[in-house]
């Protein structure tokens, strides 16, 4: 008979400490893991090559600081792109207007405005290849939108300026001036609507036969007119003093100057010249006279005296003004050469516009009257024929280009209270990278 078969028992397992020490392998940390070891590894060299990777960055080397730029720099401060720490005095900071002051002086904007913003936060760098001082127009409008707010006194009438358009930006403040150099100038005469020929003289006259370009103005300034250089080949003849008409038709014109003794000295040398010549003109009646002055000195103090006379009263005053007299002879009201509003008491004159600047460079394919359009109509001297706003707005003013921002015709620092700074050496301009000719320089 099979021995009957019984179920094992089931050994509930010992779950006290000492059982489950019993099953523990006591000797598992002496067994090699591959992640155990590189694990190990890695702490050592995660840090190792993380400091590798930065070396190049604080040093340099490689080009490794590119990664720290925020883009190229302007233009003019190109040559200092490699040399952070010119313009930024401590690492990762913002430029200080005391880096900036080094090379610019930074004249005020308005002395009567509220406070006054960072060089930085209206010249914005890393931008590309472009103007530091092209600015957004934000920066101006945000106090020229309120200039009540933002400047004490503030005496124009428009007080929010927010954009170059009618109703947000003021006339030009030439338009309401008048020009007050003592010269006779008729616009209107020198360029008739229909052609004609006077004195041999054929009208109308071109803008460009007066106004000629500076070539040396980086804005293509006009050069002053001058009686010499623009007005003598169809005005000499304002220079006639030969009054008795005894030079013949060859006589020379008197000189243009400003020195009426110089005149004079020139109408006698003349006549004295021509009496010598001919002893016998004296004997003969002046103009209208029946009889000869008594004798050649009589003769030759009659014909300089009348002559003066017919220069002074007849012929300068087609052109001039006076201002009293000197000496027997009338004293010219001075016209200085100058591009601007003419002041009696400045010589130099002033800005038509002071707060603004304008480049006929810029302008050169517009043809003159497109802009000053009154000029061909203008028939006083006072006459201001500088542009009304009106002339700009077809290309300025919602273009919606850059042409539209204020700094295209307005300056931020009044270059007038500008001052010419010391200069100084090229090696304490450029710091460590000056190299000397010869070592890698110039």
């Amino acid at each position: 008979m099979a021995k009957e078969e019984k179920p094992l028992e089931y050994e509930r397992r010992i779950l006290d400490t000492k059982g489950v020490a019993q099953r523990l392998d006591l000797n598992y940390f002496r067994r090699r893991y591959p992640f155990r070891f590189w694990r190990r590894q890695l702490t050592w060299l995660a840090p190792l090559a993380a400091a590798v990777a930065i070396a190049p960055f604080l040093t340099g080397i490689g080009g490794g600081k590119r990664i720290f730029s925020n883009g190229p720099v302007s233009r003019a401060h190109a040559v200092f792109e490699k040399d952070c720490a010119l313009c930024h005095a401590a690492s990762f900071s913002e430029v200080a207007d005391a880096s900036c002051k080094k090379c610019h002086d930074g004249p005020l904007h308005q002395a009567n405005a509220i406070g006054s913003e960072r060089c930085a936060a209206c010249h914005i760098e890393h931008r590309g290849n472009q103007r530091l001082a092209d600015v957004n127009e934000r920066h101006c409008t945000r106090c020229h939108g309120d200039l009540a707010a933002h400047g004490r006194d503030v005496r124009i009438t428009a007080v929010r300026i927010t954009a170059f358009r009618p109703e947000e930006h003021p006339e030009f403040s030439a338009a309401k001036e008048a020009d007050r150099r003592p010269l006779q100038l008729n616009h209107a005469i020198h360029m008739p609507a229909q052609p004609k020929t006077i004195r041999g003289m054929k009208l109308p006259m071109k803008c460009s036969d007066c106004h000629v370009t500076d070539l040396n103005s980086p804005r293509g300034d006009l050069l002053p007119v001058t009686f010499e250089q623009n007005c003598r080949s169809c005005h000499k003849r304002e220079l006639e003093f030969d009054v008795y008409q005894l030079l013949g038709e060859n006589a020379p014109p008197a000189p243009h100057t400003k020195d009426p003794q110089t005149i004079h000295a020139f109408i006698l040398e003349s006549y004295q010249k021509l009496l010598e010549a001919n002893p016998e003109v004296a004997r003969r009646p002046l103009g209208r006279e029946l009889t000869p002055p008594a004798n050649a000195a009589a003769w030759l103090a009659t014909v300089v005296k009348d002559s003066e006379s017919f220069l002074f009263e007849k012929k300068c005053i087609y052109c001039h003004e006076y201002e009293g007299a000197r000496d027997g002879f009338p004293v010219v009201k001075k016209v200085n050469l100058i591009r601007g509003e003419y002041v009696q008491a400045k010589p130099e004159g002033k800005p038509w516009v002071a707060h603004a600047q304008f480049s006929h460079r810029a302008h050169r394919a517009v043809e003159c009257s497109s802009c000053h359009t009154a000029a061909r109509t203008s028939t006083k001297t006072s006459d201001v024929l500088i542009p009304r706003m009106q002339s700009c707005l077809p290309c300025h003013g919602a273009s919606g280009t850059a042409l539209d921002r204020c700094a295209q015709c307005h300056l931020y620092h009044d270059k007038s209270k500008e001052l010419d700074r010391d200069r100084r050496p090229v090696e304490q301009l450029m710091g460590r990278l000056f190299q000397p000719a010869g070592e890698g320089g110039l």
